[in-house]
């Protein structure tokens, strides 16, 4: 009976209340990862925690802002009290529909927030995981990447901005961690709907026109396998890489 992937490690990841963080957290507690997440809402955390509990798991959720950099710190020093151990961050948090628009006409606060978001706090977690990661015998940082941060649109400056950064932040890491046997890579799903009717079938969500022509409309937890596959690898497994699941050329 094959050995479960992430036994004996420990997992953050933060966006975890919903979404493609929630499916990644309760995949990864599947392999018997111990994990903490974190988001900035109390209900979406609990109810991540509470998935992973009724499955056996072992998890705990921060609620916390952290494209403030004291809240980052604070969640990696919560991890480190209830585990004693952080081997895996998946900086998954993100958005920024707000700021939707062409750059002639987009309010520059929302553009500046979803730069904080995407960017920031990234940022501030992976500075602050550092010094845990290190202690691993395996550390590992996945970001959560995006085809816009290779190939905007027209309305999407700031989040292509944005993770275009990531990437950059993603591979600098790779760099800088090297010598301390930590890993940084890219995980690109493409596009992805959360809430897809069960029994519609794959083809059911090949878009057919507009700017994502044949590509495969995902669920969270089609994502799930490329972000376990991810995490089980080994410290001279890749870094500095990215991986997509998307169907077109970035």
């Amino acid at each position: 009976m094959a050995k479960n992937l992430l036994e004996g490690r420990v997992a953050l990841i933060t966006g975890g209340g919903k979404g493609l963080g929630r499916a990644i957290a309760i995949g990864y507690a599947k392999e018997a990862a111990r994990v903490a997440v974190s988001s900035r809402t109390h209900e979406e955390l609990e109810r991540t925690v509470s998935l992973i509990q009724e499955n056996g798991g072992e998890a705990i959720g921060v609620a916390a802002d952290l494209a403030i950099q004291s809240e980052a710190e604070r969640l990696i020093e919560e991890v480190d009290g209830a585990f004693g151990q952080l081997d895996i961050v998946f900086l998954n948090a993100g958005g920024g529909a707000g700021s939707r628009e062409p750059i002639e006409t987009v309010d520059s606060d929302a553009w500046i927030k979803t730069i904080e978001i995407n960017l920031y706090t990234a940022f501030h977690v992976a500075k602050a995981s550092i010094p845990l990661l290190k202690k691993s015998n395996n550390g590992q940082i996945l970001t959560m990447g995006s085809g816009m941060g290779r190939r905007p649109d027209k309305r999407s400056s700031a989040y292509s901005a944005s993770k275009a950064a990531l990437w950059m932040l993603t591979q600098s890491l790779s760099v800088e961690l090297a010598q301390h046997g930590i890993t940084a890579n890219e995980l690109i799903p493409g596009p992805v709907r959360s809430k897809i009717p069960e029994g519609e079938s794959f083809e059911s969500f090949l878009v057919e026109e507009g700017d994502w022509e044949n590509e495969w409309m995902k669920r969270s937890e089609d994502v799930v396998p490329m972000a376990i596959f991810l995490a089980s690898q080994h410290k001279y497994g890749p870094s500095g890489q990215s991986f997509g699941l998307n169907r077109r050329l970035l």
